[in-house]
């Protein structure tokens, strides 16, 4: 059995009430239940909330709602506590997902196709884990790290800075839609595995994240330009 979690608290405050605000007509928790619902690997949807509101309209769009804690709903509260919490609530109910498939609401242009793929690919390797990335224009392999005396030296190697993109390693970052791991490595451990981790690739445009009114307003201009 496959379980995606979304995770929507109320609070916000780059963008407040963000998981529920409309995109393209829809809210933006919305896309991401979609999403994930039909996925034909996703046995079931779960969303971890505080918020009623929040809660009501993940409803509204299938998903099932998990209580989560005000404790675990603050500006300073990381994703892996939220899930030990809904995976734990699981287990309450009877329901124990081999792999847990974590999506945020902030990323809607993340797709049914993507989280399929996703899963499939983390099956196919027998990972840990799988985390959806892009491939950076300006690659962090040549990035600087500075250093106590307040100098600086190649992050990856001193030699990094200095060498032609094509001669180093191909480096990605992270965009926070999907996360497919073992639910008992999780639990063993209370994070999302380390190692054994896969890169699912994505392109920058569908990696987007929505963090503020700009972002909003793009993601509706790419939403758009697709249907289009």
């Amino acid at each position: 059995m496959n379980i995606a979690i979304i995770t929507a608290r109320g609070g916000s405050k780059g963008l407040p009430r963000k998981n529920v605000l409309p995109l393209a007509g829809k809210p933006l928790i919305a896309w991401t239940i979609e999403a994930a619902k039909t996925s034909p690997n996703v046995d079931d949807v779960f969303v971890t909330t505080d918020d009623e509101e929040i809660a009501s309209v993940s409803r509204e769009y299938g998903a099932n709602v998990i209580p989560r804690p005000t404790e675990l709903a603050q500006d300073t509260t990381s994703s892996e506590p939220v899930i030990k919490h809904a995976i734990q609530w699981l287990s309450s109910k009877d329901i124990t997902p081999k792999l847990t498939i974590l999506l945020q609401p902030t990323s809607p242009l993340r797709s049914n196709k993507h989280i399929k793929e996703s899963i499939d690919f983390c099956c196919e390797k027998n990972a840990s884990a799988v985390i959806s990335v892009f491939e950076p224009t300006h690659s962090p392999v040549k990035a600087y790290v500075e250093k106590e005396n307040g100098s600086i030296e190649g992050l990856y190697d001193k030699d990094a800075p200095y060498s032609r993109r094509q001669d180093l390693p191909r480096a990605f970052q992270p965009n926070g839609a999907i996360y497919v791991f073992d639910t008992k490595q999780f639990m063993a451990t209370g994070q999302i595995p380390r190692e054994d981790v896969y890169p699912y690739v994505m392109s920058e445009d569908e990696s987007s994240d929505i963090d503020t009114q700009e972002d909003l307003i793009k993601a509706e201009r790419i939403i758009k330009e697709r249907y289009e």
